[in-house]
């Protein structure tokens, strides 16, 4: 346990977040390698510029100042991020004789949540299929609740464009553009060509909405009124948990923000292996269900290729 005096002068250094590791060495009383003491280091520095951009104080930490930090840090960090940070911020408090933050039962279950959410990022996702797709395109396109249009339009678009959930989200009315082939959506300054079907899902979506400007995925109360607000990447989550019990698949199939990029991603490595066997053939001809293939690129325009005029798509993916 560090004097009075001692902890008084650390808590004035730690408040400004870029403390040097042998003040990080001296509050640990040297108990930590210099890898660990720089990843605290680190972690804390994250924290305390967050509390400085939100305007509280890092330490001590209020409750709701922890709890808002993982669910800001949950967009673009993994599970095992998260948890290091909260090893970092617990420690902090810890050895400076102040109550812990981490351990209060708000944060505790929103962590609980977060890692449940994250639970797939640690292996392979389920594979979300065209054939899941076109099951719910026929139970929900002609659907007059806003709920069911809209995510039905995120299952499409996340399987056309291979999407993640902060792409969805970040998807603005601006970003989507009517060409003489159709509709299209930019992401990252890519353009990714839609098929008829998600043509026709956006245009019944404004025509519902109205929207004109703003983000083009938005939140909905438990009234059925469209807010002004853009989805956040936990609301999206549960979008792609619907799908399965939809599909009268809950408890033996569970669908996450990766699974119709797994999906796609598959349908798109067996087309190239299956075209590149074709095209070592004298005649070069593939079979009619060959012609229509996915053709996918995080560098390149993401669009449908189809080979032939008499060719589908969904030949293409049925003979799979």
């Amino acid at each position: 346990m560090l004097e009075p005096e001692i902890i008084k002068a650390s808590l004035a250094l730690f408040k400004n977040g870029d403390v040097d590791i042998e003040n990080w060495g001296t509050l640990t009383g040297n108990q930590y390698s210099r890898n660990s003491l720089l990843s605290f280091r680190n972690d804390w520095l994250t924290f305390v510029s967050y509390c400085n951009e939100v305007n509280v104080s890092p330490l001590p930490a209020a409750v709701t100042a922890v709890r808002r930090f993982i669910e800001k840090q949950s967009e673009s960090r993994k599970a095992a991020s998260i948890k290091r940070y909260i090893v970092t911020i617990s420690l902090v408090h810890r050895l400076h004789s102040l109550p812990d933050p981490t351990r209060h039962r708000e944060v505790r279950y929103t962590l609980n949540r977060l890692y449940q959410e994250k639970a797939d990022d640690a292996g392979q996702a389920t594979a979300f299929h065209l054939a899941h797709l076109q099951t719910l395109h026929g139970m929900f396109s002609y659907s007059d609740k806003l709920k069911d249009i809209r995510d039905l339009l995120i299952w499409t678009l996340s399987f056309e464009g291979m999407l993640k959930r902060s792409e969805l989200a970040a998807i603005d009315f601006s970003d989507v553009t009517r060409t003489d082939e159709g509709y299209q959506v930019w992401v990252a300054e890519h353009a990714i060509a839609l098929s008829p079907e998600a043509g026709a899902l956006l245009e019944n979506w404004f025509q519902m909405t109205g929207i004109t400007d703003g983000p083009l995925l938005r939140r909905i109360n438990k009234h059925h009124q469209l807010g002004d607000a853009p989805m956040d990447h936990s609301s999206i989550y549960r979008v792609f948990r619907r799908a399965a019990t939809e599909l009268g698949q809950e408890g033996t199939l569970t669908f996450s923000g990766q699974s119709p990029r797994v999906g796609a991603s598959r349908i798109y490595q067996k087309t190239e292996r299956v075209l590149r066997k074709y095209s070592n053939k004298e005649d070069g001809k593939a079979p009619q269900c060959l012609l229509s293939t996915w053709v996918t690129s995080r560098r390149e325009t993401r669009r449908w290729t189809n080979l032939s005029e008499n060719s589908t798509r969904n030949n293409w993916y049925l003979s799979l």
